[in-house]
């Protein structure tokens, strides 16, 4: 009967043990884990150091140095593909970051496509730049400045005594306005850029594009892991795609992380 009570009792404790671990980590702070996840990639346990990574995304955080980090973390793993995700998704949330981009390069040298771009229209470059130099946040701060001093231009003429002022501030009006639309459309462009999943990374090792979403039809031509994919429509299983040369098709959605 003791026996069978200690077994009982050690039993109730392990269970009990196990359950106050499994709070513990569920209860960590982000901030912790990611201390915690940057220690062991120090070390060099780069496995725990993603599975710690993974779980912060999992809780539903994120940040650029999270995804910067991760990306790290599955390159000196020698998952090119997963590195070159993650690497892309903190470029989503800081298009500047030249260590980001360093590393992107140094990543996709791993690949086996290379893919040659084809130039962008010169204005949406300069857009695309322009849009590039703060982030979301930056730009929805200036947007509502601008806003603020568009009301201001316009109590002014409004209460405006003398015709110069009136002039002036009417002008003014009008350069806060272009101004409002312009950064406001920056804000909405990096917003929807960030919350749509409409990019992804080939994630085995080689992939048939398809002309049409069906596995018997006419291949066209042929990526491998790593490979990065604009995602232009989508149906049950499959994703029609364009690549960096501007050749389009179809395959298969599993054989992609969306991002």
């Amino acid at each position: 009967m003791n026996t069978r009570t200690n077994i009982i009792i050690k039993v109730a404790f392990l269970v009990f043990a196990s359950c106050s671990i499994i709070t513990k980590s569920e209860a960590q702070r982000p901030e912790e884990l990611m201390i915690e996840a940057n220690t062991l990639y120090n070390e060099s346990a780069y496995d725990s150091a993603a599975r710690i990574y993974e779980s912060i995304i999992n809780k539903g955080y994120s940040s650029a140095t999270l995804y910067y980090n991760l990306g790290n973390t599955y390159y000196k793993l020698r998952n090119y593909p997963l590195a070159i995700l993650y690497y892309e998704k903190s470029l989503k949330l800081d298009p500047n970051n030249v260590d980001t981009k360093h590393n992107i390069e140094i990543a996709k040298a791993f690949i086996s496509d290379k893919i040659e771009e084809v130039p962008e229209f010169f204005l949406k470059t300069w857009w695309n730049k322009l849009g590039n130099i703060f982030t979301i946040n930056t730009w929805a701060i200036i947007s509502l400045i601008i806003f603020g001093l568009l009301l201001l231009c316009l109590f002014l003429y409004l209460t405006a005594r003398t015709r110069a002022l009136k002039k002036s501030m009417f002008f003014s009006s009008l350069l806060m306005i272009i101004l409002v639309v312009g950064t406001f459309s920056i804000s909405l462009k990096k917003y929807n850029y960030i919350k749509n999943y409409d990019e992804g990374i080939i994630i085995i090792p080689t992939i048939t594009v398809k002309s049409s979403p069906s596995s018997s039809s006419v291949d066209l031509f042929v990526l491998h892991e790593g490979s990065k994919v604009k995602i232009l429509d989508e149906t049950d299983k499959w994703g029609k795609i364009k690549i960096a040369n501007g050749s389009t098709g179809w395959l298969p959605t599993s054989a992609m992380i969306k991002y």
